[in-house]
């Protein structure tokens, strides 16, 4: 069943399941067009996926970029037809309490695998748009949060990432696990130090590592 299905049936949920590379933030603005929100929320991670994000809406809504905005630490485009927005920024009160809880008519959220976390939500309990459009390459958890079920278990795209390699949509890749620098007698791990984590001693060892490993003959 496809997004205009969904819609016309009165679904208010939909996860979009695509790997990596395969187009989920262009499907979705495709979808977004379709419907036509008089105001829309794209909800992501990080901010440099909010700017790539609104340059690739913006190749789909030609015409319309005076309609788009940024909503981050560092940008402040709040009354934006179309904003884009970091889940850290929507979380602080004097942010989502500008919006009225039905202030968007359809709300995009990327990466939403973490959609199990308070600050996301935090969002669902608050926001009630006429559609929720949940997208993420990762959807399967291990902690028990069904997101499925978070958007009504209607998933008009499903594509993986062995669908993709056997259908040439993908470039082929190879994993190489390496082991983690060693610095003071001790291998580094997530639960180190920061200043170890971003020194440059192990920032070189992991170049040094992708140049060794990543070599693909005469290409």
């Amino acid at each position: 069943m496809n997004f205009n299905e969904l819609l016309d049936k009165g679904e208010k949920r939909a996860l979009l399941v695509s790997a990596t590379g395969t187009g989920k933030t262009y499907a979705s603005a495709f979808a977004v067009k379709a419907a036509h929100p008089r105001k829309f929320l794209f909800v992501v991670y990080r901010e440099q996926k909010a700017k790539q994000a609104i340059e690739s809406y913006k190749h789909v809504f030609k015409g319309e970029d005076d309609k788009f905005g940024l909503l981050t630490g560092n940008s402040h485009d709040y009354d934006k037809e179309y904003l884009f927005i970091t889940v850290q920024t929507m979380n602080k009160d004097h942010i989502y309490t500008r919006y009225s809880g039905d202030e968007f008519d359809y709300i995009d959220i990327d990466e939403v695998h973490k959609a199990g976390a308070d600050s996301y939500q935090k969002l669902f309990e608050y926001f009630t748009p006429k559609f929720y459009l949940g997208m993420s390459a990762s959807p399967d958890r291990t902690d028990d949060f069904n997101i499925y079920e978070l958007f009504d278990y209607n998933v008009p795209l499903d594509i993986r990432l062995e669908d993709t390699l056997k259908e040439d949509l993908l470039c082929p890749f190879q994993y190489f696990g390496i082991s983690d620098l060693e610095i003071n007698g001790k291998v580094l791990t997530d639960e180190s130090e920061f200043r170890y984590l971003t020194s440059d001693a192990r920032v070189d060892y992991i170049l040094e590592k992708s140049d060794f490993y990543g070599y693909s003959g005469s290409r």
